[in-house]
């Protein structure tokens, strides 16, 4: 199996060292801010659905705002003291796109955050929905002026053509003034722009090289499109047939890209990377719950139950190999 390890020059590791671990800290990491709004919004369904504890879901959206609020600094450190290694991650064909992470853990902690503070909410998704306009913009201009090569795609792609749709999560909760146009806007983006990268995505998996272990778990974003459509198309207008169609289609695609993730990550080394199936997970378990409510039935609240305990267990092994690595000071190798 390939090992995702930097590889550091004798020379650059003093100056590293004196730097400290933020060097080795990816903008990727808010992706596990992402998974705990994730965790959030599917525990307050489920306290809908089944009456379960309220403070749960409550729970874990205190605990992504903190991840968040953590996270921010540090990235804001390693700003600061390593310009040189955040540049580096911007000019990367496929690191940039991660930065898209931050971003839309800012909207999403305005879902969190909704009932509340409106004011606080607000201002989250003002800025989230500013900053993943422009850096959808500044992509797509990427993409269409610059060469691109088949090799640089990846999963992570979809964050920034699929971000805008996160965007009517917290629009539809807050409402404030021009909320219905802004969520149509954005599901017309989400659409428009995100079937075609999926499919450029089948068509580099199954014909191009194996991406590296520490990358195939980000191949659960694949799904996050069929939870978030969803659930924002059906905030946005309402239940019908065509939503219908598409959660079974995340259904049916669901179940060989959980196997492909859960082989790697029993045959493979952890790293920060996992983190980037957290939010897809649940954000389609989440998409799940929802059509379990519009389309009440027993398998659909069996299979939306499943799905929030399988996303809610993958999470918390993924922050337990975590600790495990920080405790151990092997996190840094795993970058």
């Amino acid at each position: 199996m390939t090992k995702h390890i930097e590889v550091i020059q004798r020379g650059e590791r003093d100056r590293i060292r004196n730097i400290g671990f933020v060097h080795f800290m990816s903008i990727s990491t808010f992706s596990a801010s992402m998974g705990y709004c994730g965790l959030c919004f599917g525990w307050r369904l489920a306290h809908d659905i089944w009456g379960v504890p309220a403070g749960i879901g409550e729970g874990f959206g205190a605990f992504a705002l903190l991840l968040y609020v953590l996270i921010f600094i540090r990235y804001f450190q390693k700003w600061k003291r390593d310009a040189d290694a955040v540049l580096a991650e911007w000019n990367s064909p496929t690191k940039v796109n991660f930065f898209g992470t931050f971003n839309v853990s800012t909207v999403l902690l305005a879902a969190v955050l909704s009932p509340y503070n409106h004011a606080l909410a607000s201002f989250f998704w003002y800025a989230g929905m500013l900053l993943i306009m422009i850096f959808s913009w500044v992509l797509l201009k990427h993409w269409l002026y610059d060469d691109q090569v088949v090799e640089s795609v990846t999963p992570a792609w979809l964050l920034a053509v699929l971000g805008p749709i996160t965007i009517p999560v917290a629009g539809n909760m807050l409402q404030n003034p021009g909320f219905h146009d802004i969520s149509i806007f954005c599901v017309a983006i989400g659409l428009v722009t995100g079937i075609p990268v999926i499919a450029l995505l089948f068509t580099h998996s199954i014909f191009s090289k194996h991406m590296p272990d520490a990358v195939q778990p980000s191949l659960m974003i694949l799904m996050a499109p069929f939870g978030m459509g969803y659930i924002t198309y059906t905030a946005t207008f309402q239940p019908d047939t065509f939503t219908e169609l598409f959660i079974n289609a995340g259904i049916f695609m669901f179940w060989p890209v959980v196997l492909k993730i859960v082989h790697v990550m029993r045959h493979s080394r952890f790293c920060m990377g996992w983190w980037a199936c957290s939010f897809p997970t649940m954000a389609f378990a989440n998409g799940v719950l929802h059509y379990s409510i519009d389309h009440a039935a027993l398998w659909t609240k069996t299979l939306a139950g499943a799905l929030l305990i399988f996303g809610t267990g993958l999470i918390l092994y993924l922050s337990i190999k975590t600790l495990w690595a920080v405790y151990h000071k092997t996190l840094w190798k795993l970058y």
